[in-house]
């Protein structure tokens, strides 16, 4: 098991510090944890990916929700509000499962949670409380499957005035193999500099995390299913 981090460019959050735009971690899971995963996650129904719609104030229409956490490697319940969601088409061709922690799923929760809580301690030290639950995401060729350029989280007065929690950090977890199971999918976030975007290169099993406020996309995927487990790692709103 091995990890390692890019540092590209200084940015304000919390306190004015160095700041690593996104964290790399390899050799997770095995290949014998793998196969069981990836069985696992074939059991789901999917649905077709929504994104976040936004008012004519640049707000978000909230609902409240149920959201799934997981401190300490314990399930606990909040409330929270969400925005409201909807396919757009234009933006994501993909397909989703939401995943809870169970009997049969918690060993994937506390094996993700540790690799998240010892990026974030190492690295970014945000403070955050738990996350929301997986998200199994599909990207099929048939429809050049994507997801444009996006951020996972809200930021400045944007945010709605009764949302106390925000994603903070935000984990992409790749469960096919590049060039073997899909070929394009490529992931990639903005660096900050001029605009310009960097293709993370990653492997099956590979972890990324990076704060979510960060610009990032899936390009779209030319042939084959590209698979992926995505967290977000939620707290009180950046100060």
């Amino acid at each position: 098991m091995s990890h390692s981090y890019k540092s590209l460019y200084n940015f304000p959050t919390e306190r004015l510090r160095k700041f690593y735009t996104y964290c790399y971690w390899s050799g997770g899971f095995n290949k014998d944890e793998m196969k069981k995963l990836l069985a696992q996650m074939n059991e789901y129904k999917l649905e077709r990916g929504n994104t976040i719609q936004l008012n004519s104030k640049n707000k978000a229409n909230t609902t409240n929700t149920t959201a799934k956490y997981i401190s300490d490697g314990n399930t606990v319940i909040q409330k929270t509000p969400t925005a409201s969601q909807s396919p757009n088409e234009g933006v994501r061709k993909s397909d989703v499962a939401f995943i809870y922690r169970d009997e049969k799923t918690a060993w994937i929760f506390e094996r993700l949670n540790f690799i998240i809580e010892s990026l974030n301690t190492q690295f970014y030290n945000f403070d955050v409380n738990g996350y929301e639950m997986m998200q199994y995401t599909v990207y099929h060729d048939y429809e050049k499957g994507k997801y444009d350029f996006h951020q996972d989280t809200i930021m400045g007065h944007a945010l709605p005035d009764d949302m106390y929690e925000t994603r903070k950090l935000s984990v992409t977890f790749l469960l096919s193999e590049p060039g073997v199971d899909f070929e394009g999918g490529e992931f990639q976030i903005n660096t900050g500099e001029e605009r310009n975007s960097e293709s993370i290169v990653m492997k099956k099993g590979d972890v990324i995390v990076f704060p979510s406020f960060l610009i990032h996309r899936v390009k779209p995927v030319t042939k084959g299913t590209r698979k992926s487990i995505v967290v977000w790692v939620v707290g009180p709103k950046f100060r």
